[in-house]
């Protein structure tokens, strides 16, 4: 039989290992460490510079913002082509918001309207294409998150055979 002394000691015990486990598991979260097999990210630049999505040529990205793989889905077919892109980083919300509304009319596109609450809603056509991206703040505040969800109709640019 344990005695009530050895059970406190081992229930305190436990409630030690849990509260740190969860501890580093959250700095894992906040990007203050890598899990095995993830490459740590580049070391910046002194003048990082805005980068071109390789996927939709005319969508430009802030080098500040970190492409999330697990969470973006890209689709191709003959007549389409679109997808959820996500991104997340250290950039405030009107910063980037001002951001994409400057990048993207300066790449054609026509931004159509705005959503501010918050988040914020930007909406955008060009041609075949139109493009909307959300922006807000993650839990904690911590990183600002992205999405960009994007769509062309291929069909509506090629010749009918």
């Amino acid at each position: 039989m344990i005695s009530t002394t050895a059970k406190n000691g081992l229930t305190s015990l436990m409630i030690l290992v849990l509260s740190l486990s969860l501890l580093l598991s959250g700095c894992a979260d906040m990007g203050l460490g890598t899990s095995e097999g993830e490459m740590a990210p580049p070391a910046q630049t002194q003048e990082t510079q805005p980068y071109y999505s390789s996927e939709f040529s005319d969508l430009l990205i802030p080098s500040e913002l970190q492409w999330n793989r697990d969470k973006s889905l890209v689709i191709r077919t003959d007549s389409f082509a679109g997808g959820v892109l996500h991104f997340s980083g250290r950039v405030e919300v009107n910063s980037l918001s001002d951001f994409f509304a400057n990048s993207m009319n300066k790449n054609g596109w026509k931004l159509v309207g705005t959503a501010k609450y918050k988040n914020v809603l930007l909406a955008f056509v060009k041609e075949n294409k139109t493009c909307t991206i959300t922006i807000g703040e993650s839990e904690f505040g911590m990183k600002t998150d992205v999405a960009v969800y994007i769509t062309e109709d291929i069909a509506g640019m090629k010749p009918a055979f």
